[in-house]
C-alpha cells in the first residue's frame, strides 16, 4: 500500500472513531437505557403455607406456587409512547397446580401496567389499572440507588414505601435490598360458605371482608438496570364479618421466595444488561474518540509530509529522499553513453 493510500486510510478511520464516541454516549446509550417494549417473561415463586378454598371452606397446608407472566404490547406502547405490560398472576396449591384452566387456580388476577420507559412513572392510558402513584412495580428506575421508592403492591392495589437496607450478594454481584411493610388493608369482599366465618345462615354463602397485610417484602434489585432479581414476601389474607375488627378465618398465610431457576435467569439477564450500560456510560466511548483523534493526527501528519517538496530525506523531497533521486524520463533516459576510450601507448 502506498504512503498516500495508507495516510488516507488512517485519516478516515480516525475521523470515524472520533465521531463514534459521542454517538455511542449521546445516541446509542439513551436508545438502550429504556424498559423493553415487548417482554415475554415468566417468574415462579414458591413457599409452604396455609390456605383456604373459598368455594368449599376447606382449609389446607402445603406448597403454594405463584406463577407470574409479563407480556408486553409493543404496538399499543409505541402508539402512546409508553411501555404497556399485561401481568397475569396465578396462585396454585398442590391440588390446582396441574390444572390447565387458570380459572381453576386458588387465585387468578390480570393487571395492566403502563409507564414511561425512561423514568418508570405511571402513564394513564391503554386500560391501565396498576402503578398510579408508584415509582416501581415489576421494574425499578435505572440507577436504582435511592433510599426509598414507592413500590406498588398488587394485592393492596396501592404503593407503599420500600426502604433501602444495604446490599445482598448473588453469584458475586451486589444487589440493593429494598424492604417494604404493608399494614392490614381492606382489599374487597368475598362470598364464602357461612361455616368459613363460623356463623350459621340459611343462605349458601355470606359476604366477608377480605383483609391483606404483608409483614415484610424484600426485593433485590440490580442498581444499574433496576431489574428485580429476587423477591421474598410474606402474604397474609384474612376474612372478617362486616363491621367486625376481629378476623374470623385465615384465607392465606404463606412466605414466598423466587425459585432458584427464576433467580438465576434474572441475575444473568440483569448483570448482562448492566455490563453493556456501564460500558456505554463509562470511559469506552471516550477511549474510542481518543483513539480516533490519534489515528486521524497520524494520517494527517503523513499526508502533510508527503506533500512537502524539496526536503531531502522526506518522501517527495528530491535527492537522498526515500524515493531516491529523480530519474529523467523519455528516450534520453535510456541512451547508452559508452565509456571514454583509453589511448593505447605507441610501441617504442
Amino acid at each position: 500500500m502506498s504512503h498516500r493510500v495508507s495516510a488516507a486510510v488512517l485519516l478516515a478511520t480516525g475521523v470515524l472513531l472520533a465521531a463514534a464516541g459521542p454517538v455511542l454516549h449521546f445516541a446509542v446509550l439513551p436508545a438502550v437505557r429504556v424498559a423493553p417494549w415487548d417482554p415475554d417473561d415468566t417468574t415462579v415463586s414458591t413457599g409452604q403455607g396455609r390456605y383456604l378454598d373459598p368455594t368449599t371452606g376447606a382449609p389446607g397446608t402445603g406448597l403454594v406456587t405463584v406463577t407470574e407472566h409479563i407480556q408486553g404490547d409493543p404496538a399499543v406502547g409505541r402508539k402512546h409512547h409508553a411501555a404497556v405490560w399485561t401481568i397475569t398472576t396465578r396462585v396454585d396449591t398442590p391440588s390446582t397446580i396441574a390444572l390447565a384452566d387458570a380459572r381453576q387456580a386458588l387465585q387468578l388476577s390480570v393487571h395492566r401496567w403502563t409507564f414511561d420507559r425512561v423514568t418508570n412513572q405511571y402513564v394513564p392510558c391503554c386500560g391501565a389499572d396498576t402503578g398510579q402513584g408508584a415509582d416501581a412495580f415489576r421494574k425499578f428506575p435505572f440507577h436504582a440507588e435511592a433510599l426509598s421508592y414507592r413500590l406498588w403492591d398488587p394485592e393492596a392495589a396501592r404503593a407503599f414505601p420500600a426502604q433501602l437496607d444495604g446490599t445482598r450478594e448473588i453469584d458475586g454481584h451486589a444487589f440493593n435490598a429494598y424492604v417494604q411493610t404493608i399494614p392490614p388493608t381492606e382489599v374487597g369482599t368475598l362470598a364464602v360458605p357461612p361455616g368459613v366465618l363460623g356463623v350459621t345462615s340459611k343462605d349458601a354463602t355470606v359476604e366477608a371482608q377480605e383483609w391483606y397485610q404483608n409483614p415484610q417484602t424484600v426485593t433485590l434489585v440490580d442498581p444499574e438496570t433496576g431489574t428485580p432479581v429476587s423477591v421474598t414476601t410474606h402474604e397474609i389474607v384474612t376474612l372478617r364479618l362486616p363491621g367486625d375488627t376481629r378476623h374470623a378465618a385465615t384465607a392465606l398465610d404463606v412466605t414466598l421466595r423466587t425459585t432458584q431457576d427464576t433467580e438465576q435467569q434474572l441475575v444473568d439477564q440483569a448483570t448482562g444488561q448492566a455490563t453493556e450500560l456501564s460500558l456505554l456510560e463509562g470511559p469506552v466511548p471516550w477511549l474510542v474518540t481518543a483513539l480516533g483523534v490519534v489515528l486521524a493526527a497520524l494520517g494527517a501528519l503523513r499526508t502533510h509530509r508527503r506533500a512537502v517538496p524539496g526536503v531531502p530525506g522526506l518522501p517527495g523531497g528530491g535527492a537522498g529522499g526515500a524515493d531516491g533521486p529523480d530519474e529523467p524520463e523519455g528516450p534520453e533516459a535510456r541512451t547508452h553513453i559508452p565509456a571514454a576510450e583509453t589511448p593505447v601507448a605507441e610501441e617504442l
